[in-house]
């Protein structure tokens, strides 16, 4: 396991540019030749940019690159962006794009809506606290008594209040950049979220926020969401499955990510 809990590990990311796998043709999409990507911005390390309501002007990442990679391994000439509400990824409908990309753990009830590529990585939830927080909790029962925050239809936001199960109800909060601002301003004490990208954050901008106090060890694992009954399923799987064996996956993740969890401590 890579300090990002990436499922393959191997070389660096050098086989990016491949084209296709083999010499079938491109698989259909939405626009012909081209790949449309629901997003869910931003997320530290794992896509940023610039978005004017659904379009996404410019993004940057692990999961953009991540997104371009399987275009190209699946045949495809170009990948499109298009900016959603996070549980856009994963829910039942009509969707304005082929896959969804955006930390999708995948869960029981999601499966039921949506279809699920193989996993590409495994995470747990991490918990990051306020600068002016004392003393810092170390265990999950001293968490109890704090104002805890997540992000809302969650895999953490669930975890906070079943696990957790604070005193006071866990404030959810609609998007990642407001969650870290009640982070910062005191609205909360401590965010549980997903471990990378606060330790990413934490890395990034370390007089923002206080100690990452640890993880909570739930073994989720991030996929690539589609419609279900996609005809995609089966190229997305065995482009992914090429990246992740070759090692480009690997190779993102450590470009982009800078959460080592081998050295976060696990609440208990």
């Amino acid at each position: 396991m890579t300090p990002r809990r990436v499922l393959v590990v191997a070389a660096g990311a050098l086989a990016l540019g491949v084209a296709g796998i083999g010499t079938a043709a491109p698989p259909p999409t939405q626009q012909p030749g081209t790949l449309t990507v629901g997003l869910a911005m931003p997320s530290e390390g794992f896509q940023v940019g610039v978005v004017k309501g659904s379009e996404v002007v410019y993004a940057q990442g692990f999961e953009i690159d991540l997104a371009r990679a399987l275009a190209l391994r699946m045949g495809l000439k170009s990948t499109v962006f298009v900016q959603n509400r996070f549980d856009r990824l994963y829910t039942t409908g009509p969707k304005p794009f082929d896959v969804g990309i955006g930390q999708i753990s995948i869960t029981p009830a999601r499966k039921r809506t949506v279809a699920f590529s193989i996993p590409y990585m495994s995470v747990d939830q991490g918990v990051l606290a306020s600068q002016n927080l004392t003393p810092i909790p170390r265990t999950i029962a001293a968490l109890q008594k704090l104002r805890v925050c997540a992000l809302a239809k969650s895999t953490g936001a669930d975890l906070a209040r079943t696990k957790i199960a604070p005193s006071r109800p866990v404030l959810a909060v609609g998007n990642v950049p407001t969650l870290m601002l009640n982070l910062q301003t005191g609205r909360c004490d401590v965010v549980v979220y997903d471990a990378p990208t606060l330790g990413t954050l934490k890395a990034r901008a370390p007089d923002r926020y206080g100690p990452l106090v640890g993880v909570i060890r739930t073994g989720e694992q991030y996929g690539i969401s589609l419609p279900k009954g996609s005809p995609l399923l089966g190229p997305v799987n065995r482009a992914l499955t090429s990246l992740l064996s070759d090692g480009s996956v690997d190779g993102l993740a450590r470009q982009w990510l800078t959460f080592d969890p081998a050295k976060a401590r696990a609440l208990g």
